[in-house]
């Protein structure tokens, strides 16, 4: 999200389009708001990964992610490869379209 304008995001939206973003854990804050109503999707890493030190780093890294950042999350996709990961990508966005979706009480109020 680094150097993206909420004006921008706002445009997109006035033309009936989707922005997808990609952000930082701490940004998650700023944009889990009424005002943009993001559909959020974390996605991990395989959960079984070889035992190299930097995909072990990437396992811990990934569940410090996790465990802060949960309650955001609409969504957590485990990369098992692109085919099976945009196919679920896929089905949860549309699913998210054309179904009701539960906001926190104070978006409403």
């Amino acid at each position: 999200m680094f150097g993206t304008k909420f004006e921008s995001l706002h445009k997109i939206h006035q033309q009936g389009k989707t922005a997808i973003l990609d952000i930082e854990p701490q940004t998650l804050k700023i944009i889990h708001t009424p005002e943009f109503s993001p559909f959020i999707v974390f996605i991990a890493p395989p959960n079984k990964i070889d035992q190299m030190e930097t995909l072990q780093q990437l396992q811990k890294d990934t569940e410090a992610i996790r465990s802060r950042y949960a309650h955001y999350f609409d969504l957590v996709l485990v990369n098992n490869g692109v085919d099976e990961s945009l196919e679920q990508l896929e089905a949860a966005f549309e699913q998210a379209c054309s179904s009701p979706q539960w906001v926190p009480v104070s978006w409403v109020y």
